[in-house]
């Protein structure tokens, strides 16, 4: 019995020894490709994803060269000293800034409105805050 068993699994084993390559050559050839195409997929969404992240990247770093720009300033033209940023908004790439600086505890608050791009004020005024 198990010279037929023996046997039988040495006569199949050429059978299947030259189907292997070309049962190989075909499922690389269907499975290749459509891991080629999934590959380049992937790479082209990350690569639009890359593009669109540095974008907000530098509309992050213009909105905190302005935020900087703008407190600065305020705290060279009152001599105070910051207190708070209340808004800042973004408009055609100028930024507004407005905030509160504070020249010391018994000196009135001042209210200030800054407008900047690229790190040039364009205008600045401050006013005495409300309450």
């Amino acid at each position: 019995m198990k010279t037929t068993v023996a046997a039988a699994a040495a006569a199949a084993l050429p059978a299947t020894a030259a189907a292997t390559p070309a049962e190989a050559r075909r499922w690389h050839h269907y499975h290749h490709d459509g891991f080629g195409s999934f590959l380049t997929g992937a790479l082209l969404v990350g690569g639009i994803a890359a593009i669109a992240g540095s974008g907000g990247r530098h509309r992050a770093g213009a909105q905190d060269l302005a935020v900087r720009t703008c407190t600065g300033e305020a705290e060279s033209r009152t001599g105070g000293r910051l207190l708070d940023i209340g808004r800042v908004a973004n408009h055609n790439g100028y930024f507004t800034v407005e905030g509160l600086v504070e020249n010391g505890r018994d000196a009135p608050r001042e209210s200030f409105a800054c407008t900047v791009r690229d790190g040039t004020i364009y205008s600045f005024r401050a006013l005495a805050a409300a309450g």
